[in-house]
C-alpha cells in the first residue's frame, strides 16, 4: 500500500486535504472552507484535517491583515512579509504532510470553525 492509497480501511482522504492546501495558496479561506463544508460529514479524520486547513487560512488572513494594517506605524513593514512568508511555508509543510497521509495543524492556528 502506498501513501496515495485512499483505502476504505482508514477512510482518510489525503488527496482531498492536499487539494485543500493547494487551493489555500490562492484563496486562503474561501476554497478550503467550501471543501470542508461539502465534505465535513464524510469521514471524521478527513473532516478534522480539512477543518484545520480552513482555520489555518482564516487565522493567517487575520494575522496578515493586522500586520499589514500596522504598516502605518512602520512595524507592519517587517511583520507583513514575515506573516505572509510564514503562511506559504506552513501551507507547503501541510502539502507535504498530506501527501504522506498525516493530519497537520499549522502553528498559531486559531480554532474558529469547530
Amino acid at each position: 500500500m502506498n501513501d496515495f492509497d485512499n483505502s476504505p480501511r482508514t477512510g482518510f482522504d489525503s488527496t482531498l486535504v492536499l487539494v485543500s492546501y493547494i487551493v489555500s495558496l490562492f484563496t486562503a479561506v474561501v476554497g478550503p472552507l467550501i471543501i470542508w463544508a461539502l465534505k465535513k460529514d464524510d469521514d471524521p479524520l478527513t473532516s478534522d484535517a480539512l477543518r484545520h486547513v480552513a482555520n489555518f487560512g482564516l487565522s493567517y488572513t487575520i494575522y496578515m491583515f493586522a500586520a499589514w494594517l500596522t504598516s502605518i506605524i512602520l512595524i507592519g513593514l517587517v511583520l507583513g512579509p514575515v506573516v505572509t512568508i510564514a503562511f506559504y511555508v506552513f501551507a507547503i509543510i501541510g502539502i507535504v504532510k498530506s501527501v504522506n497521509g498525516e493530519v497537520y495543524k499549522p502553528p498559531f492556528t486559531i480554532d474558529i470553525f469547530k
